[in-house]
């Protein structure tokens, strides 16, 4: 069954008022006009609840096994209509999908960045996806840049570059980005550093998990600055400092590893960059009690 087909069934399994599942059946078979789609579109907002899915564990097993990159625990019954919307649309194009976005609500847009890596010609709307970035919304950029695959297999190395230092900057919780080891590269790392020099030197944090994007590019030059900083960072900090140290193949940095009585604790990238992302979420939550 192709992912539309059960995007489809869902969607009309969860539905519980018949008007509403009818219409919703109808609008996806007989929507010809950009006019009929952006209507059918909005109509969304009043005719479907933004109720969590109710599916059970065999039903989110078949689509796990089938698409295993798509995962519907993170869709709301709202937002899967408006998915399975555009992917009946047969005259969906750039320039549609770019009007589309110009006139939606963030809950909308939200749902359109979503869903565009799962349609057909995915990569036609790269520059859409690229557009979005920008954005001043948490929201939308999360939709983009995290659990979503699209980043990882359509922009270039600049555009993946922009989304990445922008993920920092927020304080984003990076660990969520998809295949974010495949896209490293040599020039992020020296943006990531140059980035970090600037937050030291108005002595600002970083975030932890910007040294998993530096690992595998650090140069003696840069460690030498940064075993100047482990002592000075907090627990955090100094964790994956020394992950990227002990990751290192730089002679200078495994001697000076091997110089220090340090215990390493073993701890992946995700578990650093969880560990700080729920952490800052406390802080912040016990700040705002």
């Amino acid at each position: 069954m192709r992912l539309s087909e059960l995007i489809k069934e869902y969607c009309l399994n969860e539905l519980q008022d018949e008007k509403t599942k009818s219409w919703l059946d109808q609008k996806l078979h007989s929507i010809k006009t950009d006019q009929d789609f952006f209507i059918s579109f909005a109509l969304i907002n009043k005719k479907i609840p933004r109720d969590h899915l109710q599916l059970s564990p065999a039903q989110i097993q078949t689509i796990h096994l089938k698409y295993p990159e798509f995962n519907i625990e993170n869709w709301t019954l709202d937002q899967l209509c408006r998915f399975s919307l555009l992917m009946y649309y047969s005259l969906l194009s750039v320039k549609s999908l770019t009007k589309l976005i110009s006139v939606a609500d963030t809950r909308e847009q939200i749902s359109i960045f979503k869903s565009i890596t799962y349609l057909e010609n995915a990569s036609h709307f790269t520059p859409i996806v690229v557009n979005g970035i920008r954005t001043n919304i948490v929201d939308i950029f999360d939709a983009i840049a995290l659990k979503n695959p699209f980043a990882a297999s359509y922009f270039s190395q600049d555009e993946w570059n922009q989304m990445i230092l922008k993920a920092v900057f927020m304080e984003r919780p990076i660990y969520q980005i998809k295949n974010i080891d495949q896209r490293k590269n040599e020039k992020l790392a020296h943006i990531l550093f140059d980035y970090a020099r600037e937050r030291w030197a108005a002595s600002r944090r970083v975030t932890p998990e910007l040294w998993r994007m530096i690992s595998g590019y650090i140069t003696e030059k840069l460690f030498v600055e940064m075993i100047k900083k482990i002592a000075e960072g907090n627990a955090p900090d100094q964790k994956a400092m020394l992950k990227l140290i002990q990751e290192s193949n730089l002679d200078a940095a495994q001697q000076w590893l091997s110089s220090q009585s340090i215990e390493i604790e073993p701890i992946s990238w995700n578990q650093i960059g969880s560990d700080f992302w729920h952490n800052n979420q406390a802080l912040q939550n016990t700040s705002k009690a």
